[in-house]
């Protein structure tokens, strides 16, 4: 869609006037208000509504488009007895999670819980990371990461897309991503490969799950 710009000069004293006396809306809000009406009365009802419809139409594909493109990861924490379900509009997959649970276990986030060490965060309903955590394991290309983090557990639960939940210790996931940042130079997926090699038989079964752990892991360097 092209768009034409259209520029008015107005005396500074006009414009201030003017905006000193509109009400709950800008003087470009009104003036677009305006364009909109000029075009609803100069124009044929069956011209105005096509050129309505076309434009509907190309902003929702352009949404559309958008938010296909989209690639984020979802989050649920469970910390001093209470839950929480955020998105974070980053491609955070397991390795960046588990970098931040280390760094949390550092203290090294930038708040007392948590939910905080995602600064920029966006706070979801429980059924909202439960439909995401699906579209995960469809394996849409949005849904990067899907994460179930019991801190009071000590759990730390990622979805796979091939085979669901698999769920770690916290003092695990956060000695394995200390091993995985541990040489320089090395790639993402070379980093990723060191820690689920280190992760690799050290799964929880479900009985353990269920056991609350010792809560979190020692400090490493």
């Amino acid at each position: 869609m092209s768009s034409r710009e259209i520029v008015l000069w107005l005396d500074e004293r006009w414009y201030d006037a003017l905006e000193r006396h509109l009400k709950d809306e800008t003087l470009q809000e009104r003036m677009e208000s305006f364009l909109d009406e000029l075009c609803n009365h100069l124009l044929p009802d069956y011209e105005y509504e096509q050129i309505s419809r076309e434009v509907y139409e190309e902003r929702m594909e352009r949404e559309a488009r958008r938010e296909a493109d989209r690639r984020f990861a979802v989050f649920r924490v469970t910390e001093r007895g209470e839950q929480s379900c955020f998105l974070m509009e980053q491609p955070i997959d397991l390795l960046a999670a588990a970098r931040s649970m280390r760094h949390y276990n550092r203290k090294e986030g930038h708040g007392s819980d948590f939910r905080h060490y995602y600064a920029t965060a966006t706070d979801i309903p429980p059924d909202t990371f439960d439909s995401y955590a699906q579209e995960r394991r469809e394996n849409t290309g949005r849904v990067v990461g899907a994460f179930d983090i019991d801190l009071d557990a000590g759990t730390f639960s990622a979805l796979n897309i091939t085979d669901g939940w698999h769920s770690f210790s916290v003092r695990d996931v956060v000695t394995a991503a200390y091993h995985a940042d541990l040489r320089n130079g090395e790639s993402p997926d070379e980093r990723t490969g060191r820690l689920l090699d280190h992760l690799s038989g050290r799964e929880l079964t479900t009985q353990e799950q269920a056991a609350p752990s010792m809560g979190m892991a020692p400090t490493m360097c």
